[in-house]
C-alpha cells in the first residue's frame, strides 16, 4: 500500500444494501466520497429504491439529504470501484459474501467488516485481503421507510480491530500501519477505538445483550401484535431489564477472564448516544431513550436477526469462550436453549464456534494469540453503574483478479 495520501479515501464500496448499508452510503456521500453500493442479486435491499429514484438515495434524521449512489449486483465491478470494501451484511449472510470474495485477488484491498461478530474466525484461511478489520457494532440506529433511509441516531464511537500483523499478506511497518488507520478513520464519521485483540471487539458488541432477552421474553407480544409495540420503552420492562443486566454481567466476566475490562451496558448507552441525561440503570435507559423510541422497532416475528444473528454469532461464541476459562454463564446458556426451543433450530451446532475456526482444543493463551495476543494494558472504561443486579492465511489461486480503478 502506498505510504502517501493516508488521509484521503475518495472511493468506498459498501457490500450489503440493507438499512445499515444505505445509511453508511449516505454518510460517506455526505462527506464527498464516491460510493458504490453492492447488493447480492438475491438480496437487493435498498438498491431497487435507489434505482427507482434515478440513482439517488433519500436520507432523513441524523443524516439528511439526497445523495447520488452507484449501485451494482456485480461483485467484480464493486471490487474494482475501490480498494476499501466495507461489508454491512448481517452475520448470517457473511459466509455467502466470504465465499464470493474468496474468488478474487484482494491483496490490494482492505476489508472492513461492520458488524464483525468474530468474522475473522471464518475468514482467516479463506481470503487474501491486504488487511481484515472488524468493528463491534453498527454505526447507526436506522430503518428504511418508503423510499427513505431514516437514521434515528449515530453512535459516537466504535471499537475496531485489525488482524494480527503476522498473518497479513504484506506485514505493515509502523508508518504504514498508522497510515492505514488514518485511512480507515476517514471512512467512519465515528471515533474509532483501536483494539489489540479481536476478543475485545467481539465482546464489546452490545447487540446480543440488548436484543436477545427482550425478544424471547416478549415472544407472545411479538407473535400477537406482529411487533406493534415500542421494543424499548414497552418491551424492556423492569423484569426484562434485570435479565438484560444479568446477561451483561456474564459478558463482562468472560471479558475479565481474558484480561479485558469492557464497558457495562448502561454506561455504553450513556457514552455512545446524545442523550438528554445520564441513565441510572438499563430500564431507565430503555424507557427514557429518545433515540431508541423514535420508532417502535420491534421485530414482527421471532424469525429475526435479533435471534438469528445475535445468538448464532454473539451468544454462542461468548458461551464457548466462557467455558474455556471455567465460566458456565447460566443466563447466556438459558437464552440460547430457550431460543432453540422457540425456533426449532440448533444454535450450538450452527453458530460461529471456536471448533469451526480450528480453535476448539486451543487453550486460553492459544485463543488470545490467534486473535491478536494478550492484552498487555487494558483500556480505561467507565466504572460499573449502580444496578439492581448486583494461523496464517492460505495462499490460493483466485478465479478472478480485479484491479482497482484509478
Amino acid at each position: 500500500m502506498s505510504s502517501q495520501n493516508f488521509d484521503s479515501v475518495p472511493t468506498v464500496t459498501i457490500i450489503g444494501a440493507g438499512p445499515c448499508g444505505c445509511a453508511f452510503a449516505a454518510d460517506l456521500a455526505s462527506r464527498g466520497k464516491d460510493v458504490m453500493l453492492y447488493a447480492h442479486p438475491d438480496h437487493r435491499g435498498g438498491t431497487d429504491m435507489i434505482e427507482k429514484n434515478g440513482g439517488w438515495l433519500n436520507a432523513d434524521g441524523e443524516i439528511s439529504g439526497r445523495y447520488q449512489i452507484k449501485t451494482t449486483s456485480d461483485l467484480y465491478l464493486a471490487i474494482r470501484h475501490s480498494s476499501f470494501l466495507v461489508t454491512t451484511v448481517p452475520s448470517y449472510g457473511q459466509d455467502t459474501i466470504l465465499t464470493l470474495l474468496s474468488q478474487f485477488d484482494l491483496r490490494k484491498h482492505t476489508l472492513v467488516i461492520n458488524v464483525g461478530n468474530f468474522f475473522y474466525l471464518s475468514a482467516r484461511q479463506k481470503v487474501n485481503a491486504h488487511c481484515i478489520l472488524e468493528t463491534d457494532i453498527s454505526p447507526y440506529a436506522v430503518r428504511i421507510t418508503g423510499d427513505t433511509v431514516f437514521v434515528k441516531g449515530c453512535k459516537k464511537s466504535l471499537a475496531i480491530w485489525a488482524e494480527p500483523p503476522t498473518t497479513q499478506v504484506d506485514r505493515l511497518d509502523p508508518q504504514a500501519e498508522l497510515g492505514l488507520r488514518r485511512q480507515v478513520e476517514s471512512i467512519f464519521s465515528q471515533k474509532l477505538n483501536w483494539c489489540t485483540n479481536l476478543l475485545e471487539v467481539g465482546l464489546n458488541n452490545v447487540n446480543p445483550v440488548v436484543h436477545c432477552p427482550a425478544v424471547l421474553m416478549n415472544a407472545g407480544w411479538i407473535e400477537a401484535t406482529k411487533g406493534d409495540f415500542f421494543f424499548y420503552a414497552q418491551g424492556m420492562s423492569p423484569s426484562v431489564s434485570r435479565v438484560t443486566e444479568k446477561l451483561d454481567l456474564e459478558r463482562l466476566a468472560i471479558a475479565h477472564a481474558y484480561g479485558l475490562e469492557i464497558t457495562p451496558i448502561t454506561a455504553y448507552m450513556n457514552q455512545n448516544y446524545s442523550n438528554p441525561r445520564q441513565y441510572s440503570d438499563y430500564h431507565d435507559f430503555a424507557s427514557g431513550s429518545v433515540v431508541h423510541n423514535k420508532t417502535k422497532s420491534s421485530p414482527s416475528s421471532l424469525n429475526h436477526r435479533y435471534l438469528l444473528e445475535d445468538i448464532l454469532y454473539g451468544l454462542v461464541p461468548w458461551y464457548e469462550l466462557g467455558m474455556k476459562v471455567g465460566l458456565t454463564s447460566p443466563t447466556i446458556r438459558a437464552l440460547i436453549e430457550m431460543a432453540q426451543i422457540v425456533s426449532g433450530f440448533d444454535y450450538f451446532e450452527n453458530g460461529r464456534t471456536l471448533t469451526a475456526a480450528g480453535l476448539g482444543d486451543a487453550t486460553k493463551e492459544q485463543v488470545l494469540n490467534a486473535l491478536g495476543g494478550p492484552v498487555e494494558k487494558a483500556p480505561v472504561h467507565a466504572a460499573f453503574p449502580d444496578s439492581p443486579i448486583g494461523n496464517s492465511i492460505e495462499s490460493h489461486a483466485p478465479l478472478q483478479t480485479a484491479q482497482v480503478v484509478g
